[in-house]
């Protein structure tokens, strides 16, 4: 069910009734869009526009383009945050803790028209729920350093494991046989917090495995029930809900340590 709402209150009294019987099982995490019908709102950027069919490439050159930026990046995923921070699109998508953080990236504009904004409710089994460190993890991540035909894993998982081994050597074509169906799947996964921009923003992301084991041409697709609800944001509402948010110190500022953003806080004050 979609709820249409118009003030900071209003959203806090919806979620309060969404989230009334919580199970310690479950962890909620919430994500926030600047319009409710865009088709791309739980789709990761890599998977928008075609980008899928250069996503090695692009991997591989924004590495060479700004190679200091990674040297301390051991893993894939470790690049993929970045890349995911610099606007890259990447199989990536990113989700929160914090439901106030959601709420103001809902109550956004959306390019230059007014629409309403949408935060969604996800309800995560908390045993699904992966580490920086996870072996699934590196499978999923490691298709981003894949040629679309060499994702075509009926042959065998070769290719794949010869790019994770850069970072973990002890895997082996026998621990993807046992473990393949992870490649299909999504997980939410808590990186480290060594990202000022995560940290402020109670961070996380969901990674997306492929769809089939046939080619990395289509996404995983989210299961429906992880989605507990919707809640529709107003577009007439949304300059009100930022006020009533930055009162409470949830603001471009202090959600984007980068000095940039503080000083185009500063100018819209």
């Amino acid at each position: 069910m979609t709820f249409s709402l118009f003030s900071l209150e209003e959203f806090i009294s919806q979620l309060k009734m969404q989230l009334e019987s919580v199970d310690s099982d479950f962890v909620y995490y919430y994500r926030g869009c600047a319009t409710h019908d865009w088709p791309y709102n739980l789709v990761p950027g890599i998977y928008r526009d075609q980008y899928i069919y250069d996503e090695d490439t692009s991997f591989r050159e924004m590495i060479i383009k700004s190679p200091n930026e990674f040297v301390d990046d051991k893993t894939t995923l470790e690049k993929l945050v970045k890349m995911q921070h610099y606007n890259l699109p990447t199989r990536l998508l990113d989700i929160t803790s914090n439901p106030l953080v959601a709420l103001y990236f809902a109550s956004l504009q959306y390019k230059n028209d007014k629409t309403d904004g949408k935060v969604y409710v996800l309800k995560v089994p908390r045993n699904e729920i992966k580490y920086y460190d996870s072996d699934s993890v590196s499978l999923i991540s490691n298709l981003a350093k894949l040629k679309i035909n060499k994702t075509n894993f009926s042959s065998g998982f070769d290719y794949l494991v010869h790019e994770i081994k850069e970072e973990k050597p002890y895997f082996s074509n026998s621990f993807i046989d046992k473990n393949n169906k992870d490649i299909v799947k999504i997980f939410p996964v808590k990186v480290k917090l060594n990202n000022n921009r995560i940290v402020r923003q109670s961070g996380s992301f969901l990674i997306f495995g492929i769809k089939d084991l046939n080619s990395k041409l289509e996404a995983a697709t989210l299961p429906t029930t992880l989605i507990v609800t919707e809640l529709q944001i107003d577009k007439d509402a949304k300059n009100y809900i930022l006020k009533s948010l930055d009162s409470l110190a949830i603001n471009e500022s202090t959600l984007f340590p980068e000095l940039d953003h503080a000083a185009s806080y500063l100018r819209s004050s």
